[in-house]
């Protein structure tokens, strides 16, 4: 039988596939079915850094990979890989990547100004601003280690739900090898 952690972390690590998707197309199309990008100049006049691009892009990519990876190995496998330094390890690259990625795209397209320089609510500014603040989300989503969890404010119930979801399994674990 499934147990209750494994049903919880599963639809947690849907939600992040979820955004990632969402986060990609964004970046890919959301300039009017052209390419949006996250940014990451200091100077709003010069173009996107390629760079910055580049390390988006792979957050991006990479962590749909990972995140699908994870997805699989939940569903199909046994229940010793939960737990793992591979899979916190990640999760604690995640957090940073995610929140690096969200920040220079919330600092470039909060000064962004349209072509039209008059026009300050533009679409691909709106888009961008979006973009930012989905990675910021993704990037809380990756932190759900229970011993931070009193410093988060932020997706309160998320975290929450992830600590409840962890204790079940390592108590799950603990009752397992005390009946060995």
């Amino acid at each position: 039988m499934t147990h209750i952690a494994t049903v919880g972390s599963i639809v947690i690590k849907l939600l992040k596939m979820i955004i990632n998707i969402i986060v990609l197309v964004l970046y890919r199309t959301g300039y009017g079915g052209f390419f949006l990008g996250v940014g990451g100049t200091w100077n709003l006049n010069e173009v996107k850094d390629p760079n910055t691009e580049m390390v988006a892009s792979g957050v991006f990519v990479g962590f749909i990979i990972y995140t699908g990876v994870s997805l699989v190995s939940y569903c199909f496998a046994t229940g010793d890989h939960k737990n793992t330094f591979v899979d916190i390890l990640m999760n604690i690259v995640g957090v940073f990547m995610w929140l690096a990625v969200g920040a220079v795209a919330l600092h470039y397209w909060h000064g962004y100004l349209s072509e039209q320089r008059f026009i300050y609510a533009s679409a691909e500014r709106q888009t961008g601003l979006a973009m930012g603040s989905l990675c910021v989300i993704n990037g809380a989503l990756y932190l759900h280690l229970d011993s931070v969890l009193a410093l988060c404010v932020i997706n309160g119930a998320l975290y929450l739900l992830d600590s409840v979801l962890a204790s079940a399994h390592y108590f799950k674990k603990q009752m397992l090898t005390e009946e060995e």
